[in-house]
């Protein structure tokens, strides 16, 4: 199927990120969609209730976090350490390890 095993390995890299992408984008899109029922559900709630407590917004908040580290770890190889930062931290390490 590959001309070359560099092709295949490119091939198996790329499904990876792929699958990754897809991965955060199906967990971000549950996020919203099960937040904005809720949110609706306690709007209606709330419409009928003279107290009306906005308990919802625990499940944003709780949630929301869990959603902003995993943002954080997606997008991590392109703010903090990216391509270049570990090929040149390797280069280093193999410079420090030839001397010894």
């Amino acid at each position: 199927m590959y001309n070359t095993p560099e092709d295949e390995k490119l091939y198996k890299e790329a499904r990876k990120s792929v699958r990754k992408r897809k991965s955060y984008y199906s967990s971000l899109i549950a996020y919203f969609s099960v937040c904005s029922f809720l949110t609706f559900l306690n709007w209606y709630q709330n419409d009928f209730n003279s107290e009306g407590h906005w308990w919802v917004g625990w499940v944003w908040f709780g949630w929301g976090i869990g959603m902003f580290f995993y943002t954080i770890s997606f997008f991590k190889n392109g703010i903090f350490f990216g391509k270049d930062w570990e090929d040149r931290k390797i280069k280093e390490e193999m410079e420090k390890m030839k001397r010894q």
